[in-house]
């Protein structure tokens, strides 16, 4: 009767749960949507164009070749470059607090406006901090402003850890190497080759994250980045983690709201329908056109942490690698067709082994060896092989 009761109230609510369709109409080139902050600061000012899709659709259009530039109240103009593909880009802008500033974009044969916005106040973050739990290392922002002007914040981060390869290979097998069609065997012989034994992986935060102290006295705020899961391969050797930190007026603080609960919203029959999510930029060719996107300006602060493997005790990391020992029995077939006499041995073909030192090849045949998986002992396969300009 309770499995009954489960299918039932399942058909239910797939009865009641009805489609969203949108009251606006997609233009050919989509919606503009805009994304970024202009930094009042040193750093770069980086603006993201693309263009929406259908609900149906889930990929999205970069906006390239478009014109764009920061103007502030006194018709000065800071152009931005389009360094990457969709990305539009201004160096060390250093701009007057004391002014309001605006986003001029030209894209597809139109104009578009942000209403002018002034430079909120952005303390610097204080510190970076983490708390190791049972459901793994919690890591949190923390920030305070003493003159109680900074309420509505947003973080970003990009992180990067070390990993290494569980062996050190010894030895590399290459079918196409020209060794093999002139000597003995396809072999390379590498003697504790460290070149893919020590790699770098990174990531960007990928959801909303957002925090306001207007509910409290003073401005002191500590928000939650990040959850590492336990046994992570990302603390496994060194984990360091970048946070930006932007500040918003409270108009813009409830846009970036809309656009989260939008973005996280996994479809549930209890769930709201999508937000009108008009900003306060503006097409000025075609009034009527909507535009996605909320310009704001801050000083963009930014701290970097670094967190080591020593400094979690327990944290119980486990590659899931072994070793295979492997002989000539198992590990090595004959070539009667280029060697007439059938005895020259040759490797199957596995991508990477770890020879047993103690048993080295004679006259250039390897009879016993250790052979482990190529994610095992290439860990380029995972991250890249050069070393970041920020790593200890």
């Amino acid at each position: 009767m309770r499995q009954l009761f489960i299918i039932f109230s399942f058909l239910f609510l797939s009865a009641c749960k009805e489609p969203y369709v949108s009251p606006y109409n997609s233009p050919n080139l989509g919606y503009l949507v805009v994304e970024g902050v202009i930094n009042s600061g040193p750093g770069n000012t980086t603006i993201k164009l693309s263009r929406t899709s259908p609900l149906t659709d889930g990929t999205y259009a970069i906006e390239t070749g478009a014109s764009l530039m920061v103007m502030d109240q006194n018709n000065r103009a800071y152009p931005l470059s389009e360094i990457i593909a969709g990305q539009y880009t201004a160096e060390g802008l250093n701009l007057d607090p004391g002014l309001k500033y605006r986003l001029q974009i030209d894209a597809a044969g139109k104009q578009y406006l942000s209403d002018y916005v002034a430079v909120n106040d952005n303390p610097l973050i204080d510190t970076i901090s983490w708390n190791y739990a049972s459901d793994g290392l919690h890591i949190a922002a923390n920030t305070h402003d003493l003159q109680n002007k900074a309420k509505y914040f947003q973080w970003d981060y990009v992180a990067t850890w070390e990993i290494h390869s569980a062996y050190i290979p010894a030895t590399k097998y290459s079918s196409n190497d020209p060794y093999f069609v002139t000597y003995f065997d396809p072999i390379k012989y590498w003697l504790n080759d460290s070149s893919k034994y020590k790699c770098w992986q990174s990531e960007t935060s990928q959801q909303f994250i957002l925090g306001s102290s207007i509910i409290y006295n003073v401005d002191t705020l500590s928000n939650p980045l990040t959850v590492i899961e336990p046994g992570s391969m990302k603390l496994s050797v060194l984990y360091s983690i970048n946070v930006r930190q932007y500040t918003y007026s409270k108009e813009g603080y409830e846009f970036l709201q809309k656009m989260k609960r939008n973005s996280e919203q996994q479809g549930s029959v209890f769930d709201a329908q999508p937000s009108d999510l008009q900003g306060n930029i503006h097409c000025v060719t075609k009034p009527d056109e909507m535009v996605i996107g909320f310009v704001s300006s801050c000083p963009i602060q930014e701290k970097r942490a670094y967190i080591s493997n020593a400094d979690i005790p327990g944290w119980n990391y486990v590659s899931g690698c072994s070793l295979m020992v492997q002989n000539n029995d198992s590990a090595f077939i004959r070539d009667n067709d280029y060697y007439p006499d059938g005895v020259t041995p040759h490797i199957l073909p596995v991508n990477y082994i770890t020879r047993n030192p103690s048993t080295p090849p004679p006259n250039g045949v390897i009879f016993t060896f250790t052979a482990a998986d190529i994610g095992c002992v290439d860990c380029s396969l995972r991250g890249t092989s050069v070393k970041p300009a920020f790593w200890p």
